[in-house]
């Protein structure tokens, strides 16, 4: 130990969701906090699920398969973390920070902290042993609950430092005894260079949910409401845009209301492509349940349908009440009823004036959640944390690059 603070950190950057192509939030934030270190002169290597690229934009990528989830979540989580641990060890010796977007990717990183007394810092967008509850689950998964639950949260009271991405989620990290010194909110935020404004003709009669369709997800919501609404207006079309577990069974669904000539599923997309449909559709819907694990969230897509010029409706979660006032910004429907949404979804479709009032209020908020600034409030919190904290060894260099100096006069961070 030298007892001096070295101006350049080796760091691991690392998540479970896909990095490249980029799909979801939880990529998108982990790759701008990876470029953000990287731009003030760090070395960095990230440890995420890509498909078989093992460089973005000149930081190198140690990829790997992410969890599947379809049999079990809980098997897929730990398959998932014996391939990381791997890819692990051939850096961690010389490794400063460890910075892991959602504990799925973090399993074992309290055991090698022990270890090998590198920083750790835990950036959480979704508690997710909370969704097992909510999931299918065998007997064993039913039994493993509780323990995993506990689990969870002795990861996250592990890390030097936690950001989460809403007041609820640090509400309710405080009520399971986590230092609130050492948690801060960061929300979300969007791309927006990279999300179209320009609408496609016949867009007025388009509804879109664009994510993932999971059960927590609350998908089959919108397809009970479609019934109600092509009553009146029988060119509606509805995208669902994204893959998941419960995917087959909406399409079910749509066939057994006999509605899905009016809907469009494309299964999982890159953003890139699944950003494209947000030209075909005026409304965004944000359906999931008012239950604890959505409770405490945003999720990206209100971020992207506000920067398209898309009108949200919405159930009322605290997580989003935190950013967005109904009849504002945003549209609430009363969780859980789909007549309530279709009730809703009718009344913006026949109301072309207050639609275009929701979106050009929506516009408005977003320009105060960009997803670089929101990195780089994340990097500003784990540097400034590593100044104050305890010195680690500066010579640590072999196995990773050499990618040149700190681009800040005297690395004023660090």
């Amino acid at each position: 130990m030298s007892g001096r603070i070295s101006s350049r950190k080796n760091i691991i950057v690392s998540t479970h969701d896909y990095v490249a192509p980029l799909r979801g939030g939880g990529g998108l934030r982990t790759v701008k906090v990876a470029f953000e270190f990287r731009a003030r002169g760090h070395n960095v290597v990230m440890i995420a699920p890509t498909e078989g690229i093992s460089q973005i934009s000149g930081i190198k990528v140690e990829w790997l398969h992410p969890p599947r989830k379809q049999r079990s979540q809980i098997l897929s989580a730990l398959k998932f973390n014996l391939r990381l641990l791997r890819k692990l060890f051939k850096f961690i010796q010389n490794t400063d920070i460890i910075f892991v977007h959602n504990t799925i990717a973090a399993l074992t990183i309290p055991f090698l902290k022990k270890v090998f007394h590198f920083h750790f810092f835990l950036d959480i967008t979704d508690i997710h042993a909370e969704y097992l509850k909510i999931g299918r689950r065998n007997i064993f998964e039913k039994m493993l609950t509780p323990y995993l639950l506990k689990y969870e949260y002795y990861i996250i009271n592990s890390a030097d430092f936690i950001t989460v991405a809403t007041k609820a989620m640090r509400e309710l990290l405080l009520l399971k005894g986590l230092d609130r010194n050492k948690i801060e909110v960061v929300y979300d935020g969007v791309d927006r260079e990279n999300v179209p404004q320009d609408k496609e003709e016949g867009s007025e009669s388009g509804v879109i949910h664009i994510g993932a369709v999971d059960r927590q997800h609350g998908v089959e919501l919108l397809i009970q409401a479609i019934p109600f609404i092509i009553k009146d207006y029988p060119h509606t079309i509805f995208y669902f845009i994204g893959g998941g577990r419960e995917l087959i069974a909406m399409k079910k669904l749509a066939e057994q209301l006999g509605i899905i000539e009016h809907c469009v599923f494309t299964g999982w997309l890159a953003c890139e492509e699944s950003r494209k449909f947000l030209k075909k559709a005026s409304i965004g819907i944000i359906p999931r349940k008012d239950i604890l694990p959505n409770k405490i969230i945003t999720t990206l897509k209100v971020y992207e349908y506000w920067a398209s010029k898309t009108a949200v409706i919405s159930s009322p979660l605290d997580g989003l009440k935190e950013i967005a006032s109904h009849n504002e910004n945003i549209l609430w429907f009363r969780s859980g009823d789909p007549k309530d949404l279709a009730k809703k979804i009718t009344f913006l479709l026949n109301n072309k004036e207050y639609k275009e009032r929701l979106i050009v209020r929506g516009l408005t908020t977003v320009n105060h959640f960009d997803i670089k600034s929101s990195a780089a409030r994340i990097t500003d919190i784990v540097l400034r944390c590593v100044r104050r904290g305890v010195p680690i060894e500066s010579t640590k260099k072999a196995g990773f690059a050499d990618e040149g100096i700190c681009c800040f006069d005297s690395c004023e961070l660090l």
